[in-house]
Order: structure tokens, then sequence, then C-alpha cells
């Protein structure tokens, strides 16, 4: 037996429901027949995917591996589809678009992009910037949004501006209703939350840095993988950050650090050759719009 998508669509059924017969009622499906097909899936790969009892169904550690890469295949089939069916149609194929930090900045250039081409699709990926960076060399991603520099012969760079950065703070600290300026200083005993270094290094170098020149260490005591968390953990007084860009949340106040002028520079990037009328559009529409002076 060779693997089907209908075997991996039922592996999963069943890996979220845990139970046989409610598997089966999803798929349309009698439960013998499932049954018979997740044990030659088993078979053909020579994994257990599943322990099995009278009462229980539950994953081996093999088998929630599996439902990794299967949740993948599945979106990569979609991905296909989606863009197979936009080309098929004479309507300039798709394109795959990655992103850092929020979305505030993309979400307007796709705003004005779906304006001008209402058929085309678009996959959106948020990534960091070096997984952008790899994604567009193994031409997984067609542009990518991310803080400059960028070393590669292989990319063009197009500069889309300075950043700077702010604080962001829980609304109940009282730095937050100060009337004058507010400093980097100002924080140096606060707890941050911040992404790890692994995250974004030149995000986190630029942090540091910031803060090194005030004359602190930052004492960062929570690490979150993305911005919105980030502004979420700050708004339920947990801690504060700096952040270049802004998320509106109940409970978070953003101030202007008066003291602070490093900025990071934001940029655009895709492949050096590539031809496709879809990607120059994009970035005729991007060359069109302001983007917000925090993304």
């Amino acid at each position: 037996m060779e693997m089907e998508l209908r075997h991996v669509r039922y592996f999963i059924t069943l890996a979220e429901e845990l139970h046989f017969g409610r598997a089966a009622n999803r798929l349309h499906i009698a439960q013998p027949p499932l049954s018979r097909q997740i044990q030659k899936l088993e078979e053909e790969i020579d994994v257990r995917l599943f322990d099995r009892t009278k009462r229980n169904v539950k994953l081996t550690n093999a088998g929630k591996v599996f439902l990794e890469k299967a949740y993948q295949i599945l979106d990569q089939v979609e991905q296909a589809r989606v863009i197979t069916q936009m080309t098929s149609k004479g309507e300039h194929g798709g394109l795959t678009v990655g992103f850092t930090g929020t979305s505030e900045g993309v979400i307007k250039i796709i705003r004005k992009f779906k304006e001008e081409y209402p058929l085309v699709g678009l996959i959106l990926h948020k990534m960091g910037k070096a997984d952008q960076i790899r994604a567009l060399h193994e031409k997984r991603i067609d542009v990518g949004f991310v803080a400059s520099p960028v070393i590669s012969d292989q990319l063009h760079v197009r500069s889309l501006g300075e950043i700077p950065f702010m604080a962001v703070l829980p609304e109940t600290h009282p730095l937050t209703s100060k009337k004058s300026p507010l400093y980097i200083h100002d924080l140096a005993e606060e707890s941050f939350v911040m992404t790890p270094k692994t995250a974004g290094v030149d995000y986190y170098n630029t942090f540091i840095k910031i803060c090194h020149q005030s004359g602190f260490t930052p004492k960062i005591t929570i690490h979150a993988h993305d911005v919105q968390t980030i502004i979420a953990l700050v708004s339920s007084g947990i801690g504060v950050s700096l952040v270049n860009s802004k998320f509106p949340l109940k409970g978070a106040v953003y101030r202007k650090l008066e003291d602070v002028t490093i900025t990071m520079e934001r940029a655009v990037v895709w492949r050096r050759g590539e031809k496709s009328d879809v990607l120059q559009n994009f970035l005729n529409v991007l060359d069109s719009i302001n983007l917000p002076e925090n993304e």
C-alpha cells in the first residue's frame, strides 16, 4: 500500500478525536474500515502511531511527531490547491508573503493589493528573519518583510524606512501617568518581557544595546516568541517591554522614550532574477502607499 492523502486525513481525525467511533462519524465511514486503514498506515511506515485499549486510544510519541508532519502535509496541499486554482483561472497565480512582528503594516499592504488584484491568491506566513531568508532561498516564500541588514547576494533588499523603539507599560503602572518625558533609565529596575535571542537576533541585540547605553542590564523575567504575546503579558501587569510594533490591546500603554535614538530599519526582500508579474504588482502597490511609522 502506498500512503494516500485520505490515510493522512483518517490519521489526523483519529488523533484529534482519540476515539474510533467519533472519528468514523466525522469521516462518514464505518468504524471497522477506519481501524483497518489506520493499521495499514502503521504497517506501511513500520511505526505504531496509537496505543489502543478497550477504553482508550492514545497517541504514541511517534504518533505525536507524525501528527505535526501530517498537518504540514495538508497545509502544503491546500496551498498548492489555492495557487493552482488561481493560476488556472488566469488570475496571475499566487504570492506567498513572510513577515515578522505584528501585522499592522502588512495588513495595510495586503488590503491595498487585494483592492487592485482581488482574485490573486495570497498566503501569509509569520516567521523570523532567518527563517524568511532561508525560505526565500528555498523558494518557499516569494517576498518577505524583515529588519535590516540582510546579507545575501541572492536577494534584492529595499528599505522601507526606520522604526523607533517605544516603551509599553501596564496601564496601572505609575510611569503611565508621568507628565514629564519618559527615559529608558526610568525602566532600569523594571522586569522586562522580551523575545528570546533565538526568535530575532537583531531585535534582541538592539534592545540590549539600548539598555547598556543607558548604563544598566535589563532584568528579563519572561521570554515570549511574538510581540502580541509580549504586549498581552505587559497588559496583565507582569512587566514592561520595549517594542517597535504597536498592537492595540486594553491594559497596555505605549510611551515615547525621549533618549532612545537607536532605530531598526525595515526592508522588503525578494529573490534576484524573479520575473513574477504578481510579485512586481505587489512591489508596485508597496511603492504607492505609506507604511505606519510603527508597524
